[in-house]
């Protein structure tokens, strides 16, 4: 019980950091190798319970009055770390002490494993905290017990890998993964500028971020004054890839040599590009000035430009034998089928095809010309120009054919009145028709124009009283004038010499009354009976009632006439 209380009761730090005899700061991976021997002094702890390691398993609490050695590192960043001992050759035990170095009150973690080979301790360190390590010596105060270190042994290899806690970069040389990031060595981007990296590839020449010139350090191949190769690769590190090989495009036009072009230092020679008369083949299809008046299309050793006139037929050329009879130039000298008689001298004899060959101006090579001669002895005379029927209806543009193309326009052909076209060729379109203005006042029927043969009547026009006429088109005639009073048809405007008697008018006949009936200023003319109502006898020439009396004949005279002017009043309009 005594033990267990004091076990319990916190005592007294028994060890001062700053009284330790520390070995080394331990880094990133630090490996180092030390030696406990039975001499080999304690720094941390003594023989009594009070003295006793409070951590490390399996066997705690557990006093190690036992020769150690320390180790002391800084934890720069929060993580785990992980510690351990190899190469032993008797039982050692680690211990990971806090800043105050007291084993009882600031045990972080520990091991004591019975091994006589490795062991290891994993904790998490705090960033900021100070750590010590205490490599302690088992067994040297025993003089019995498997492992335990008497007189001889305590070697050991101290393996320290702080770089998940320590936040340092890897280790450039020692093959491992030190901060834990995948990367080993050089690979790892902590060692770009490290100098055992600067030079990975072994190729004399140090990386770019050594501040060297190697673009491509991994790469021995890679590096300045390397020769360019056709790889896609910057091979001597200057910038440009495959300059000087057949995969760099030299004169800039967008194809290399390994891509087809066949003279990549200049840029208007490539695959696709337009062949020229240049002597050149610059399209690179192994043809020189195809297409052009320099190539000899036909194979006769003759191209255009060298004089051959026909360079789609390998029988014509200027050393082709004239064939007479054929029509063709065989020798390209200008005359067809010289040896043939031409005797108008426009270089095509009878045999040539000449149709008259009297007249240098008929040929089979002239123009035609509106001239009435088939100039180009082709069998059509006039072709081409106004003076041919083009459409053959029988009228050319010259013989006023308004559209030689339609056989159904030309001089004297019916015009239709409906379809918006001039079809007789005399300059008026659809004449005769609704839509056309017959009498030139600005208006056809189809616009409103009542009466379409007299300039004067159409809707624009104004009425004119008297006249008989709808002159507006408006549906009435004479309105606006004085009213007809007598109901005869007629005002006194539209000439009715007396509005109030229906026997008087200007188309009303004469009567035998004494009355002006027709108001033509003359009374009863050509009667030759008694007038009506005459009391003194007198006689008037002949009329249009001589005989009628006052009670029968004049009565159904006077009832007819009533008719008739009933008829008047609404006769259709003029």
């Amino acid at each position: 019980m005594t033990l267990l209380a004091l076990l319990l009761l916190p005592p007294p730090a028994l060890a001062d950091c700053s009284d330790l005899s520390v070995i080394e700061e331990l880094t990133c991976s630090s490996e180092v190798s030390g030696r406990i021997s039975a001499t080999t002094p304690s720094e941390v702890s003594g023989a009594t319970a009070r003295d006793a390691y409070t951590c490390g398993s399996p066997f705690a609490p557990l006093t190690q009055p036992g020769g150690d050695q320390v180790y002391a590192f800084s934890c720069l960043a929060t993580g785990s770390v992980t510690l351990r001992v190899s190469d032993l050759d008797c039982d050692l035990d680690i211990y990971i002490l806090g800043d105050t170095c007291d084993p009882y009150a600031d045990c972080v973690d520990g091991s004591t494993a019975a091994s006589t080979t490795t062991d290891s301790v994993t904790f998490d360190c705090v960033a900021g905290e100070d750590y010590y390590v205490v490599v302690e010596g088992y067994g040297y105060t025993y003089t019995t017990g498997t492992g335990a270190c008497r007189t001889g042994g305590g070697n050991y290899t101290l393996s320290f890998d702080v770089s998940r806690g320590s936040g340092c970069p890897e280790d450039c040389d020692d093959g491992r993964d030190n901060d834990l990031d995948g990367d080993i060595d050089c690979d790892d981007s902590d060692c770009a500028t490290d100098p055992l990296c600067c030079d990975v590839d072994g190729d004399g020449f140090e990386s770019e971020a050594c501040g060297g010139g190697d673009c491509h350090d991994g790469d021995a191949a890679t590096y300045p004054g390397a020769t360019e190769a056709s790889d896609g690769a910057d091979d001597d590190c200057d910038g440009i890839v495959d300059e000087g090989t057949a995969w760099y495009d030299d004169d800039a036009d967008g194809v290399t040599e390994a891509g087809g072009d066949c003279d990549d230092g200049d840029d208007d020679v490539h695959p696709g590009a337009s062949e020229t008369p240049d002597g050149e083949d610059e399209d690179c299809d192994d043809l020189v000035d195809e297409g052009t008046t320099a190539y000899d299309d036909d194979g006769d050793g003759w191209s255009e430009d060298e004089g051959d006139c026909h360079d789609g037929d390998d029988g014509v050329s200027p050393d082709a034998v004239e064939v007479l009879g054929n029509g063709v130039d065989d020798d390209c000298d200008g005359i067809v089928d010289m040896g043939d008689t031409d005797l108008d001298g426009d270089g095509f004899g009878a045999w040539g095809g000449d149709c008259d060959d009297g007249d240098d101006d008929v040929n089979p090579g002239a123009a035609e010309v509106e001239d009435g001669l088939d100039n180009d002895c082709d069998g059509l005379t006039d072709e081409g120009t106004d003076a041919y029927d083009d459409d053959g209806d029988g009228f050319s543009e010259a013989a006023g054919d308004c559209d030689d193309s339609d056989p159904s326009v030309g001089p004297g052909a019916e015009e239709d009145a409906d379809n918006g076209r001039d079809d007789d060729c005399d300059d008026a379109v659809d004449e005769g028709g609704p839509a056309y203005d017959d009498d030139g006042d600005g208006l056809a029927e189809v616009q409103g124009d009542c009466d379409d043969a007299a300039v004067a009547v159409g809707p624009d026009a104004e009425e004119v009283l008297g006249n008989g006429i709808d002159d507006d088109c408006d549906g009435e005639v004479d309105e606006g004038g004085a009213g007809d009073a007598d109901g005869d048809g007629w005002t006194a405007d539209g000439g009715d010499c007396d509005d109030g008697d229906g026997w008087v008018n200007p188309e009303i006949l004469e009567f035998c009354d004494g009355v002006d009936n027709d108001c033509d200023g003359e009374v009863d003319e050509d009667c030759d009976e008694e007038v009506l109502g005459d009391d003194d006898g007198g006689e008037k020439g002949a009329c249009a009632c001589a005989a009628a009396t006052p009670t029968g004949g004049l009565l159904g005279l006077g009832l007819g006439l009533s008719a008739l002017v009933r008829r008047r009043r609404y006769r259709p309009s003029r």
